[in-house]
């Protein structure tokens, strides 16, 4: 029987002393042809899996991956001891999520990323779970110009992503997005956090290129995850840039 996402989340974490998340990016404009981007992908995980516990691979930088470039990736990331995480931002009608989640599974992810504005995160975490495919919530985007959408206020009080919160508890998904957007307050990571619980993932994005801020991600404490991608990715030293960031994280966790 397959282990449960968060089981394997949990394991990872444990084993690393670490809550890194590469994000992996390559961009087409640097890679000549998908074997090359292939192979740097593998390059980058070997390089850097000492520090981190999950790879967040971004669907738009990997169109041209087949199923079996997909399943030699997620084996690599597997046999480094961390978690896959597809970050393809899942989202349309019930027979078009269960399909993209069966294929998801096939190609060895552990997690994907959800959008759920268009209703249906029922049915991600129906056949998330009957596959084994933990579903991480778009709750916040890390980009500014999300908030014309996500940060608006709804008839009824709330801000569009405080309705996904509460959505996201009552289907009970595994976890959450909450990019590290310049609006976003650390008195709202922590409310996101008290609503949700200790026991639900948290995956922030926005650090490093984007400018987010590790020590707001980090005073939400439970299960969490933060993401950095181009910053590792594409230094001169990938391995020595995830070592700092990873001490970094330590240290700042160490003092609360």
């Amino acid at each position: 029987m397959n282990k449960h996402p968060v089981e394997k989340f949990d394991e990872a974490v444990s084993a690393k002393k670490s809550v890194l998340c590469l994000g992996l990016d390559p961009d087409p404009l640097l890679h000549r042809n998908t074997f090359e981007k292939h192979r740097f992908c593998m390059n980058i995980v070997d390089a850097v899996a000492e520090f981190v516990s999950a790879v967040k691979v971004n669907e738009n930088f990997v169109r041209d991956f087949s199923a079996e470039d997909h399943r030699k990736l997620t084996d690599k990331i597997h046999e480094e001891g961390c978690v896959a995480i597809y970050d393809c931002k899942m989202c349309d009608i019930e027979n078009t999520v269960r399909a993209g989640i069966i294929l998801v599974a096939e190609m060895g992810y552990d997690f994907i990323t959800f959008n759920p504005v268009m209703g249906t995160l029922p049915t991600a975490v129906k056949y998330g779970r009957e596959h084994s495919v933990g579903t991480l919530v778009l709750l916040h985007p890390s980009n500014k110009e999300s908030e014309k959408f996500f940060r608006q206020q709804l008839a009824d009080g709330r801000k569009l992503y405080e309705k996904i919160l509460a959505e996201t508890h009552d289907y009970g998904a595994e976890g959450v997005v909450v990019g590290l957007h310049p609006q976003l307050t650390t008195e709202e990571v922590l409310a996101i956090r008290s609503f949700l619980g200790d026991e639900k993932i948290i995956l922030f994005p926005g650090v490093g290129a984007q400018g987010g801020d590790i020590d707001t991600a980090l005073k939400a404490g439970g299960r969490l995850i933060v993401n950095i991608g181009r910053s590792i990715v594409y230094s001169s030293d990938p391995r020595e840039t995830a070592a700092k960031f990873h001490q970094k994280i330590m240290e700042t966790m160490m003092r609360r």
